[in-house]
């Protein structure tokens, strides 16, 4: 059993952030289950995020044991232990967690090299979002607007420029500017973000996430190198 909804949607207002879950895209692979992890889970569902977070660093030590390198196969784990420093206001052990997540799934072979698919760059729109999260939790305002930046030009590139995920990623920018006192770059956001409201044909908020693992395959790919370098990311800091 998997522990977390993944924070999608993180949206920072003058002091505070509201959030949508959103369900996390890929199981853990079969060297990283484990009976800890599926006790964290049962924990974590019962609202005992304090004695699940024992279990999931325990099903994380044995995952490393079992996957013998295989890193892209632990960072289920990874978002599980992100989650639920999270859910426990441990906010900068969080935070360090999401950028490893970050730092595994840029340096990871493409999904039609591998077939990993939790490397594909748009699955990463969740963690980016749950980074901006914890930055903003912590006062990090500045950084957190990179990531909403970065969400915002990920999703351009998975679904297009007039789809209601991006009205949302609009509005999550805009509060960040707002946030910032940087009120005339807001405007137009959300000016855009409305307009995208009023005129959008999309339906269910559930189809985003399929949006997201298919994106289009004549788009150019994003620059990764260089949102790495702005959000301080490929650091290869050990856990």
């Amino acid at each position: 059993m998997r522990i977390c909804l993944s924070v999608l949607a993180a949206l920072l207002t003058a002091g505070w952030i509201s959030t949508q879950t959103w369900q996390r895209p890929a199981e853990a692979a079969a060297c990283a289950d484990s009976l800890a992890a599926k006790r964290a889970g049962a924990l974590y569902t019962l609202g005992d995020s304090a004695v699940a977070l024992t279990f999931a660093r325990e099903a994380l030590r044995q995952a490393k044991q079992n996957c013998a390198g295989q890193t892209i196969a632990v960072v289920p784990l990874l978002t599980d232990l992100a989650a639920l420093y999270q859910d426990l206001g441990r906010y900068r052990e969080a935070e360090t967690i999401l950028r490893r997540i970050i730092d595994i799934k840029l340096a990871a072979p493409a999904p039609e090299e591998a077939g990993t698919a939790g490397a594909t760059l748009p699955n990463m729109i969740i963690d980016i979002n749950n980074l901006a999260f914890v930055y903003g939790a912590q006062g990090k305002f500045t950084a957190a607007g990179a990531s909403f930046e970065w969400v915002l030009e990920i999703a351009e590139q998975a679904v297009g420029d007039d789809h209601m995920l991006i009205s949302q990623a609009l509005r999550n920018l805009a509060g960040n500017y707002r946030a910032r006192g940087m009120h005339e770059e807001a405007r137009p956001l959300l000016a855009r973000a409305v307009e995208i409201v009023e005129s959008s044909k999309d339906k269910a908020a559930a189809e985003w996430a399929e949006n997201l693992n298919q994106p289009a395959e004549d788009e150019p790919p994003i620059e990764k190198a260089n949102w790495a370098a702005t959000l301080g990311l490929l650091s290869k800091e050990p856990l």
